[in-house]
């Protein structure tokens, strides 16, 4: 896609894109200008294979700093859920015992 400075400006505002690492990558660039991978630092120094537009390579970075968030978050099981596997829910339904559980009735409420 080609994209316009309203769309890099965009990106800012949304924190799709760092301005800090931005500004890294490409020192000496107006505000009114979209770079091309030529004028990144990384590629004057040879750091990057090139060939590829810089806002989609930042949008990239952006995309993997998510994708790293959201699989953190989803190995995490809270201590309650961990727990209603194990004992009864409200209707008293019974989840899957324990190896070596002592599963007999407790008699002191009948």
């Amino acid at each position: 896609m080609k994209y316009t400075p309203r769309h890099v400006k965009k990106f800012f505002e949304e924190g799709k894109i760092d301005p800090e690492l931005w500004k890294i990558h490409f020192p000496h660039l107006l505000p009114s200008h979209v770079p091309e991978c030529s004028e990144c630092e990384d590629k004057k120094n040879d750091l990057c294979q090139g060939g590829k537009n810089p806002v989609d390579c930042f949008l990239g970075i952006y995309a993997e700093e998510e994708a790293k968030k959201a699989a953190d978050d989803a190995g995490h099981k809270s201590r309650k859920e961990k727990v209603r596997k194990f004992f009864p829910d409200a209707k008293g339904k019974r989840a899957k015992t324990p190896a070596g559980a002592n599963i007999t009735f407790d008699q002191s409420k009948m």
